[in-house]
């Protein structure tokens, strides 16, 4: 038998292996060695916090970070012109107090989310001059919310700190061209339905 003749009856034999190494251990996904399992163990991070969905996951920061990111990355591709500005994340036990300076003539948008442990909202609250509205921003939506904001003096977006709360806040501020802002194009003033 020749080295070529070998070579796919190895691959199947290995390929074959994987999958009953993850029937074995439990898991079932037929995920392979150095694969995260779907359903934590106990031993895996005895500091993470159950997720506020009431599954059998935890919370972990890597985790909700990235789910953060697809959250905020669900908009790149809508088609606008978006240039970022600004961007962060805070912890929920810190909260959210950030100004922003809002010059030149395009609007601005910004692109919120939060990931918790046991929250499944927070209140978002934008002012500016005297003018203050507050929203809610759901935890461990796939989509970020947007809040439109036009140019002018600087605004201040806050969120109050979840005190013990296990979580985070990520954000984006981007510029956008005019025509590009959907639906109400000053969340702060708010514009009637």
């Amino acid at each position: 038998m020749r080295i070529r003749d070998v070579l796919p009856l190895c691959a199947a034999v290995t390929a074959a292996s994987f999958l009953v190494v993850g029937c074995a251990d439990g898991r079932g996904d037929g995920g392979g060695p150095g694969e995260k399992s779907a359903s934590p163990r106990s031993s895996e991070s005895p500091a993470a916090s159950p997720t506020p969905s009431g599954d059998d996951r935890t919370w972990e920061p890597d985790d909700a970070l990235r789910r953060a990111d697809r959250a905020l990355d669900a908009y790149a591709d809508d088609g606008t012109d978006a240039e970022l500005v600004d961007s962060g994340t805070a912890y929920v036990g810190s909260g959210l107090d950030k100004t922003f300076k809002a010059p030149g003539d395009r609007a601005y948008r910004l692109d919120i989310t939060c990931d918790t442990a046991g929250t499944d909202e927070l209140t978002l609250t934008l002012s500016r001059d005297g003018a203050e509205q507050a929203y809610g921003v759901g935890c461990g939506d796939r989509e970020a919310d947007q809040f439109n904001i036009p140019p002018g003096t600087p605004f201040k977006a806050g969120v109050d700190p979840v005190k013990d709360g296990t979580g985070l806040i990520s954000w984006r501020l981007n510029s956008i061209a005019p025509a590009d802002v959907d639906g109400c194009d000053d969340d702060i003033d708010g514009c009637e339905d």
